[in-house]
């Protein structure tokens, strides 16, 4: 069987109405696929860290009583989770910088899916996407949800699919379908086409075509259609909006280039202005995995700090 399933979800935390939303939602998702949660909230040092070549850190009486009460803090909404949605929930602090040690936490504790808001307390807008959740999409390497703030989300009962003329568009559709099957969702499928592209419509149709027999083989609902469009990043977000969409599915293969979809401007432009939950899910890594700074002064560095971790609580 290849079906995805979704055995333990990561939630960044950092207590903002965004985490906090992004959170209600995991938690439908643990109970309908009867998944763990992990919480994990990252004191960040950068604050606390030195510009001494050597990288050492600035002593900072408060440091303790700052992990102490996030600590406190995280323990009870675990508790209050499991106590009252009866979902196994564990909760981890660390420090650090904030997106390396998400990345690295998705690794240690082998997490099958990230869900964690669009932004969190650095105040950008509403639909924007924020730093943070920039770097952790292009970074990890399991599957991202990002939910926006605006409302809740409960379940996703229509999900759109777009497909490029591409090989192996349809590479990550088992995790589509465990998310069709937990929520009886209907998949909307939307073959795209840039003008001037016909030559490539024998291969989409080739995709899709491989995408509905499986669809019908597992006996879900869904629909297809073709688009020629300008846009591929405008006609995405009109069919999410025409069929009312609640979640959008956008897979490493939508872009011509791999390396080009983590950093280019469609998924960036799709991720900012989607009003629903986005799931961006990338190939899998090589079995080599070294964990980089991806804090902006230290790009291409290893670390340079000493990283806390206070475990499992």
């Amino acid at each position: 069987m290849d079906t995805q399933a979704v055995q333990k979800i990561l939630v960044p935390i950092d207590f903002s109405e965004s985490s906090m939303n992004a959170l209600h939602t995991a938690i439908g998702m643990a109970k309908r696929q009867h998944a763990q949660l992990i919480l994990l909230h990252v004191v960040n040092i950068s604050p606390l860290v030195n510009n001494k070549d050597d990288g050492t850190m600035i002593s900072d009486s408060n440091l303790q009583t700052l992990l102490d009460t996030h600590q406190t803090n995280l323990r009870k909404l675990a508790d209050k989770i499991t106590n009252e949605e009866f979902i196994d929930c564990r909760a981890i602090i660390r420090t650090g910088w904030v997106c390396p040690e998400i990345v690295r936490a998705t690794v240690d504790f082998y997490a099958d899916l990230i869900v964690m808001g669009k932004h969190g307390v650095s105040g950008t807008k509403e639909f924007m996407m924020g730093s943070n959740a920039f770097n952790v999409l292009k970074n990890a390497y399991c599957p991202v949800l990002l939910v926006p703030s605006h409302r809740r989300f409960e379940a996703f009962k229509t999900i759109v699919y777009p497909i490029r003329p591409v090989e192996g568009a349809i590479q990550k559709y088992s995790m589509a379908r465990n998310l069709l099957r937990e929520n009886d969702a209907e998949l909307i499928v939307v073959g795209l086409l840039e003008n001037g592209e016909k030559a490539s419509f024998e291969m989409l149709s080739q995709e899709t075509f491989k995408l509905d027999k499986k669809l019908k083989e597992d006996n879900l609902k869904s629909q297809t259609g073709f688009y020629y469009c300008d846009s591929v990043v405008a006609k995405v977000l009109e069919k999410t909006t025409d069929f009312m969409a609640d979640l959008l599915i956008i897979t490493a293969s939508i872009d011509h280039h791999i390396q080009d979809y983590y950093v280019g401007p469609f998924v960036q432009q799709i991720v900012h202005y989607a009003r629903v939950p986005v799931l961006s899910i990338r190939p899998k890594p090589a079995d080599a995995f070294v964990v980089k700074s991806i804090n902006e002064d230290e790009e291409n560095s290893e670390y340079p700090y000493p990283v806390q971790m206070l475990g499992i609580i």
